[in-house]
């Protein structure tokens, strides 16, 4: 699409009509220069920016044309209508509902003696109507005598191309602007309506370390030995007053070397159950009953024999041996020997009784790490403790908002999420479950092509900003509405939620698509800053259909990146490949590339998606130059 394009007018176009010819009168040689004179339009075709049509219009003249004592007038009018059949010389005053744009003057007192071509730069606009989406320009031109007031005119004509062709039409492209909503589906993991943050920090593993030891050869747990009376004290202290939850206790136990073979193999094993078994005696005199106990499982690593080896090391390392005595007796275990062999030689050692009381009392173990009852809990837990919510056999306060909200946003599944906040409300009738539930309700609209959720939702949104207004409900009452087609409300709530910023990064970019919306919406001119401010904001939106398509709208009606709006346009396309508009959006930014192939390509896409958009094509200036194509033929079949 050019930006400007050049006209020149001729006598036999301009069906020149001399209303004076007395001897003399300079007005009568210029009318027959004007047919020398230039005129330039920009754009064309004409464009629609907000409720205004504005061009600029240059004129040049001959230089010889404009005299002392004379004036030129060139006046502008755009005709609605079938360009093609408006007559030439049908007076302004007898064409229906023709706009009288203004007019571009020419002083003949300022261009006297001048050497350069006399030129005048106007900029003219007319309140758009939808009457005026076919029409063109028509001119008038008027040499007047100043001294006498006496003039020659010519005209009105509708104003040619040098090719033959007329300015005509108004390109409408900029209400092509999409709703937030236009264009939506249903993703998975990517919606396109706010949600408040759960603000939960996820499950904190908080370990507890019990550590039992045992005498020589036993797999009793005695109070008295080493520091188990103060273990069993402390897990008595950590469950006394608390629901068990569930988790698995992993840990190690060990046989301590000294002793026959079949002791020891055995002892491992045996003292990993002796744990398991205080523990549950425990929880048994804390009146635990056996479901609870079910919930815990024990994992141990038994050692024996040979495993032992690295904790013998160890110790030894640890112990008050000398260095030539630490290194015989991990020399003899780690030995050609079988374990039990190895050990005996120890015994015979004078050192042995220094293993006895430093190193083997170590190894004499059964240990777990187990979950403090105090630990946030995991998503299974919480799922576990919903359904009994929902048998009333637990009440709702048991979790909090925020493991409620973090709950339902750990599924997929819609009706999940909505079952867990309905719970969730019966104790928390706040701002965020009002809103989760109603973006919920929105998401299955969507999923599910049912829009009597969306009057479900709105109630939602609106008890959650009565709780507190916020970006995320302002933003959502705007989708619902546009949903809706509730205009006003929608532009209500958008401008409200523009206004607003939010601690959710995902509800930004949310609403940065609908600030993009409204800059398209308020942009006057190309070059008015709304246009290149909703790219800006878009390149920062949610990437999807809708805002990647108005960043394309948005880039096309600047008049200045075609390529970055075929980009723009196209990965729109793949967000909702269904979506015939886009592709209707994306055959115009080829027009306006000079891109005949994939202009009629992406049109005869957006027309098989929506058999509408054929007849809206034949009216579209936007392709005039390809009309009489193949491609474009082609593609309106």
């Amino acid at each position: 699409m050019n930006k400007r394009t050049y006209y020149a007018l001729s006598v036999w176009a301009l069906g020149l009509i001399i209303l004076s010819t007395s001897c003399g009168d300079p007005t009568k040689k210029m009318i027959e220069m004007a047919q020398q004179q230039q005129l330039t339009v920009d754009p064309n075709p004409l464009e629609l920016h907000g409720e205004e049509v504005a061009f600029t219009m240059s004129a040049k003249l001959p230089v010889e044309m404009m005299k002392q004592g004379t004036k030129y007038t060139l006046e502008v009018a755009y005709a609605p209508g079938t360009i093609e059949v408006i007559q030439d010389e049908t007076p302004f005053e007898e064409i229906t509902d023709l706009v009288k744009v203004g007019s571009i003057s020419f002083d003949g007192a300022q261009y006297e003696g001048q050497t350069e071509n006399p030129k005048v730069t106007k900029d003219f606009s007319f309140g758009y109507e939808d009457k005026y989406k076919m029409g063109g320009l028509m001119i008038k031109g008027i040499a007047t005598r100043t001294k006498n007031n006496k003039s020659r005119e010519f005209g009105p004509v509708r104003l040619v191309v040098q090719d033959g062709g007329y300015v005509k039409g108004v390109a409408t492209t900029q209400r092509l602007v999409k709703r937030p909503t236009d264009g939506l589906r249903f993703s998975a993991g990517e919606s396109p309506f706010a949600y408040g943050a759960h603000g939960y920090t996820g499950p904190v593993i908080e370990n507890f370390d019990v550590t039992f030891n045992f005498e020589q050869g036993s797999a009793t747990i005695l109070p008295t030995t080493g520091s188990n009376r103060d273990q069993i004290e402390s897990v008595t202290e950590l469950y006394k007053d608390v629901e068990i939850p569930s988790f698995t206790a992993s840990g190690s136990s060990s046989h301590s070397p000294e002793g026959r073979e079949a002791i020891n193999t055995k002892l491992a094993e045996d003292r990993a159950n002796a744990l398991e078994t205080q523990f549950n005696r425990m929880m048994t005199l804390l009146d635990y009953n056996k479901e609870d106990m079910e919930k815990v499982e024990f994992s141990f690593e038994k050692k024996v024999l040979g495993e032992t080896l690295p904790d013998f090391n160890r110790l030894v390392d640890g112990s008050s041996l000398s260095p030539e005595q630490k290194s015989e007796a991990k020399s003899i275990m780690s030995g050609d020997g079988d374990f039990v062999e190895n050990e005996r030689e120890l015994q015979s050692k004078p050192f042995y009784r220094t293993l006895m009381s430093e190193v083997y009392p170590e190894m004499r173990y059964a240990k777990s790490s187990i979950r403090k009852p105090t630990a946030e809990k995991s998503f299974p837990e919480m799922k576990a403790m919903i359904a009994k919510m929902k048998q009333d056999s637990l009440e709702a306060d048991a979790l909090t908002e925020k493991e409620f909200l973090y709950a339902a946003s750990q599924t997929p599944d819609l009706d999940e999420r909505l079952d867990i906040l309905m719970t969730a409300a019966k104790s928390y009738q706040t701002w965020a479950v009002h809103n989760n539930i109603g973006a919920i309700l929105m998401d299955q609209a969507l999923q599910k092509n049912d829009m009597s959720k969306v009057d479900a939702a709105i109630e939602q949104f609106t008890a959650s900003m009565q709780k507190k207004e916020t970006a995320e409900a302002a933003y959502n009452l705007a989708m619902a509405y546009s949903m809706k087609g509730d205009d006003a409300n929608m532009q209500k709530f958008l401008e409200k939620a523009a206004g607003m910023t939010s601690a959710n990064e995902n509800t930004n970019k949310l609403i940065n698509g609908a600030k993009g919306y409204l800059k398209i919406k308020q942009a006057t001119a190309r070059d008015d800053g709304n246009y290149k401010e909703a790219e800006t904001v878009l390149n920062n939106a949610t990437a999807n259909n809708p805002n990647l398509y108005n960043r394309g709208l948005a880039q096309i009606l600047q008049g200045v990146n075609y390529d970055a709006a075929i980009s723009s346009l196209n990965a729109a396309t793949l967000k909702n490949p269904s979506d015939g508009m886009t592709f209707y959006a994306l055959a115009i930014a080829y027009a306006r590339n000079n891109q005949e192939s994939n202009m009629g390509e992406a049109l005869g896409k957006a027309i098989k998606i929506d058999d509408n958009l054929k007849t809206w094509a034949m009216n579209d200036v936007e392709f005039d130059k390809f009309k009489n194509s193949d491609s474009f033929k082609n593609a309106i079949k």
